[in-house]
Parts: structure tokens; sequence; C-alpha cells
């Protein structure tokens, strides 16, 4: 599982990236629970087992390109 978060104008935002058997979980349920208490607005995404590698690569070059440009 992935997850990140981001604020803008007060506003909280929240991306989870995960597969269908990680969405199934107690705990995984539980921390979705948590972030709706704390008013974000969730997205989840969900992917197959063979493509997880390759979407948690592509979000973490994202991340790192992003962070990367911020003054």
């Amino acid at each position: 599982m992935q997850i990140t978060s981001n604020e803008i104008s007060n506003t909280k935002y929240m991306q989870i990236y995960l597969t269908e058997e990680e969405l199934k979980k107690q705990e995984t349920k539980a921390k979705i629970e948590k972030y709706k208490k704390e008013k974000y607005h969730i997205a989840i995404f969900i992917s197959g087992k063979e493509n997880y590698p390759e979407i948690l690569e592509r979000i973490i070059v994202k991340q790192v390109e992003l962070t990367d440009n911020v003054c």
C-alpha cells in the first residue's frame, strides 16, 4: 500500500494505492475510516498484483520529481 497526502487551501486530500487483497484487510479499512473522520477527501486506486510494483515505482518517481521542483 502506498499513501500520498496533500493539503490545498485548507482542504486535505489523500490518495491510497493498493491491491484488492489489501483493501479487504481490517487494518486497511480502519486506516481509511480514520482518515475519513479527519475530514480527508480520499481517492482509492486498486491494482492487480502483477501491475503493483510498476505502479508504485511510477508513484515514487513522480513524488521525487515534485519534491525536486519545489522552490
